[in-house]
């Protein structure tokens, strides 16, 4: 093991820890059975709190000897700073199937967890230890990793790129310490076929997703002078076919978008298009 953890032990409920300077808390649930999350990732430096929320006594304690809480009771609390890049297993002593393992990195990088569309853009945030300067970020399509940008550090360590989209990769930042765990970006070639008709006194806008997304939310928008841009008019869902039929005011300018879960974050746009007119 590298270097050494700093324990605090807070055992009693509402005991305030002091925070270590340009640094993080992670926060680990001890359940009756299990530690919640069981790998959690954290920047050198930062502080990881184990919370016992059950009603069973349990023990934090390092496979390695580093750091090792008292029984904690329920509400209790144990905290450990980590200083120091490296992989720490621990477990429970009264409970030994219970372990749990934290991962300290000299930097942190995260990603979306949702698919990017191809042309779309990819946002990459992370963390450093302050003063670092700059960190380079890797790319690997499947050919190996490559570097693909630089980004600066602020005051408080965090750092930002956005990167286009043109294949799934796996993404890593660079730091003279050492590389961040990879994040995993998938990109998908969606496309939006829009087609306008006219029904009586109302607009048709037919709507097909491919590759086949049955299930997903596509939004018709309206651009309103009113509200000077696009606005949403109305929400469908997919069918099995990939396709839905919006009903709109005839003469509207109008396009569609395709989003994610939330229904709002747009992942493909179509083309703007004009209504067709009702004439009399």
């Amino acid at each position: 093991m590298i270097g050494r953890v700093l324990a605090v032990a807070a055992v009693g409920a509402g005991l305030a820890l002091p925070a270590a300077a340009a640094a993080d808390t992670q926060h680990v649930s001890i359940q009756s059975g299990a530690f919640t999350p069981l790998r959690l990732s954290v920047l050198a430096g930062d502080t990881v709190d184990w919370q016992n929320t059950s009603l069973r006594t349990h023990t934090v304690t390092a496979r390695d000897g580093s750091f090792a809480s008292p029984r904690i009771g329920l509400s209790g609390s144990y905290s450990a700073r980590f200083p120091n890049a490296g992989t720490y297993a621990y477990y429970c002593q009264v409970h030994p199937f219970m372990t749990g393992e934290v991962d300290v990195y000299p930097v942190l990088l995260s990603g979306p967890t949702d698919p990017v569309s191809r042309g779309a853009q990819v946002r990459l945030d992370g963390r450093a230890q302050p003063g670092t300067g700059s960190v380079v970020i890797q790319a690997d399509p499947g050919s190996g990793f490559a570097d693909v940008a630089t980004a600066a550090v602020d005051g408080s360590g965090a750092f930002h790129a956005t990167l286009p989209a043109t294949s799934s990769a796996q993404y890593r930042a660079l730091v003279p310490a050492g590389a961040s765990p990879t994040v995993q970006v998938r990109v998908m070639d969606r496309r939006l076929t829009v087609r306008a008709s006219r029904r009586g006194r109302r607009a048709l806008v037919r709507v097909q997703v491919t590759p086949r997304d049955p299930g997903a939310i596509v939004v018709l928008q309206l651009q309103l002078r009113e509200r000077f841009g696009w606005w949403p008019a109305s929400r469908r869902r997919l069918d099995s076919r990939s396709r839905t039929v919006f009903r709109a005011r005839a003469g509207a300018r109008a396009r569609v978008a395709l989003t994610l879960p939330d229904g709002w974050t747009p992942v493909v746009l179509s083309s703007p298009l004009r209504l067709p007119r009702f004439r009399h």
